[in-house]
């Protein structure tokens, strides 16, 4: 009796370890069939190839408008008076041509002297936008350019006195001559486009003279589009209303 009770308990010991030992082999076949799985789905994940960004070309075309800063500029400044106005063309993304035409009278006198000139000028140049657009559409601008500029005028003196202790005071006048100057404007600017096909923009510029040919008698008091003759760098801002004209204002896309 004991010795089949022996038996009993061994078969029962041989049966339980079996049971025991596929479980685990169970477990184990899982854990690696889950690695792989996982594994083999980082391998699809880096194959898997990334979407190129998206930027929107700004809309491309002609705009013309007004440059009324010299109005503004009158406030605080008398003696001038002009007026400006500017076309624009985007020719390539982020790229655009500037032309700039005006007018600009100076009127200055005082108590020894008085002094007219009425001038034109022209500019011609180009601006490259930094700004770039890769989570919404827009046609705003923050741009850096240059100009080059060519101005011709026409100036007199209605009268001068010259004062002199040893020979005696001089008063005298000078006739009708032409200047013709040539300068250089570097600028910084933003440009918004406020409703459609409406643009607000202005600029600030560092202006440098690079000649100026007049007749030896008399000099000019005021570069027409520059500013006074005597100071060889001179600051000047823009603030000007735009329309551009509806042709072609598709909006395209690039891929970067």
């Amino acid at each position: 009796m004991s010795r089949f009770l022996s038996i009993s308990i061994l078969i029962l010991i041989s049966i339980t370890a079996a049971a025991q030992s596929s479980r685990i082999s169970s477990m184990t076949s899982a854990v690696t069939s889950n690695s792989n799985s996982n594994t083999q789905q980082t391998e699809e994940d880096d194959e898997t190839p990334q979407k190129p960004k998206i930027i929107v070309v700004k809309d491309q075309g002609l705009s013309l408008g007004v440059d009324v800063a010299p109005l503004i500029m009158r406030i605080i400044d008398n003696d001038r008076v002009g007026i400006g106005f500017i076309g624009r063309y985007g020719f390539a993304n982020r790229w655009y041509a500037n032309a700039e035409i005006g007018y600009e009278n100076a009127n200055y006198s005082n108590k020894d002297f008085s002094y007219k000139s009425n001038g034109s000028y022209l500019r011609i140049g180009a601006d490259y936008d930094l700004f770039e657009s890769e989570d919404f559409p827009t046609n705003d601008n923050i741009f850096v350019g240059m100009r080059y500029c060519y101005a011709w005028q026409s100036h007199e003196s209605e009268y001068f006195r010259i004062v002199d202790s040893y020979w005696g005071d001089y008063e005298g006048s000078m006739g009708n001559s032409m200047v013709n100057s040539h300068s250089l404007d570097i600028l910084f600017g933003l440009r918004c486009e406020v409703l459609r096909n409406i643009y607000f923009g202005w600029t600030f510029r560092g202006r440098f003279l690079l000649a100026s040919a007049y007749n030896d008698v008399l000099a000019p008091y005021a570069v027409a589009g520059y500013g006074k003759y005597a100071n060889k760098v001179t600051l000047g801002f823009t603030y000007t209303v735009e329309y551009q004209l509806p042709f072609n204002r598709k909006k395209k896309q690039a891929l970067k």
